[in-house]
């Protein structure tokens, strides 16, 4: 892989956000954004997060059902992902994020932090978007880039 990939977990109240580094070894967590009340102004935020970042590809987080089938936040999550690639210029794939918010959230605990108040669902929002980007680069190794 080469090129900076970035990650978002797109939620109707904030976007949790990672990126990596070029060689996609090391994962980071950015601060979350407020999603602005709709995808596009999701979007737009997410966009200005990430100008400075470099990025070449976003992958966003897309939540489906146990057996598959996209949920009503894939069709929003789809949405955000549609106005992220036109407003910031970038191809944006989908990645199934499975249970990432709730592994984000056994971390923090593991870690011994309390899961209380707006800044600790900020943590948990930035570290889903941190598993959905891991999960993302150890399923595309050894693959083309989509």
């Amino acid at each position: 892989m080469t090129g900076r990939l970035a990650a978002a977990d797109y939620g109707r109240r904030r976007v949790g956000l990672a990126v990596c580094d070029p060689l996609g070894i090391a994962v980071r967590g950015l601060d979350t954004v407020p999603a602005g009340g709709s995808p596009a102004a999701a979007a737009l935020a997410v966009a200005k997060a990430l100008a400075a970042q470099g990025v070449e590809r976003v992958v966003v987080g897309l939540p489906l059902h146990d057996d598959g089938r996209e949920s009503e936040m894939s069709k929003e999550a789809r949405a955000f992902g549609a106005a992220l690639a036109e407003t910031l210029g970038r191809p944006v794939v989908f990645h199934d994020e499975g249970l990432t918010s709730w592994e984000a959230e056994e971390a923090l605990k593991a870690s011994g932090k309390r899961l209380a108040g707006a800044r600790r669902r900020g943590d948990v929002d930035r570290a889903a978007a941190m598993s959905i980007l891991r999960s993302y680069l150890q399923h595309s190794e050894g693959t083309s880039a989509p």
